[in-house]
């Protein structure tokens, strides 16, 4: 539309179906404030498409903690585990979808057990197509892997350490041993100063 009209301020309400509540809310907010409400970079109002579906999701637990379907119908899928794995395209869309759902709050796409497929964002027929194609690694995956990895770090660092620390005790054992060897008493100098002490006496 933006392409078409001009002259005039625009609100795009993206979102395929689109939300009613959304259309309702920006109504509201025109006749109670007599403007427009604020808006993103491509002029859709910050208080519906502000934050990601995957931040408000009721999966975003499961998505955190590395618990995700692996296929349609499988044990994950029926206890409500995250559907990144899927294609779910939660995390690269803004909407309020979590929070109002549909039909009167009753629902909504991830809720039912169906993936995200941001139909929120720009061109999204192209762009978060095909819609079971997983999105590229997306940061924070999976706290208790990532957990399990720092875990294993800390532990190899600490074999090192040790590790370290086995081998000076070695080379300390084997000076103390050549120094007995060559008639020096545990702890004694032989530098320039006792030389010279020697050879007074």
């Amino acid at each position: 539309m933006s392409d078409v009209v001009s002259g005039v301020p625009i609100i795009k309400l993206t979102g395929c179906p689109h939300n009613v509540v959304n259309s309702v809310a920006t109504i509201v907010y025109y006749l109670t404030y007599g403007s427009l409400p604020d808006t993103d970079h491509i002029g859709r109002p910050l208080f519906a498409y502000g934050k990601r579906i995957h931040d408000n999701c009721e999966r975003r637990g499961h998505f955190d903690a590395g618990q995700y379907v692996e296929a349609w119908g499988d044990e994950g899928h029926r206890d409500g585990w995250c559907l990144y794995k899927m294609g779910c395209k939660g995390p690269e869309t803004y909407m309020n979808c979590p929070t109002v759902r549909y039909n009167e709050g009753t629902s909504w796409p991830i809720g039912a057990g169906h993936g995200c497929v941001g139909c929120a964002e720009v061109g999204f027929w192209d762009n978060m197509s095909p819609f079971y194609r997983r999105l590229p690694e997306v940061p924070g995956f999976g706290v208790e892997v990532t957990a399990d990895r720092v875990g294993l770090a800390l532990t190899g660092l600490t074999l090192a350490g040790i590790g370290v620390h086995a081998v000076a005790s070695t080379i300390r054992g084997r000076s103390k041993e050549k120094k007995a060897e060559a008639g020096e008493a545990p702890g004694e100098a032989t530098g320039p100063e006792e030389e010279a002490a020697e050879k007074e006496e």
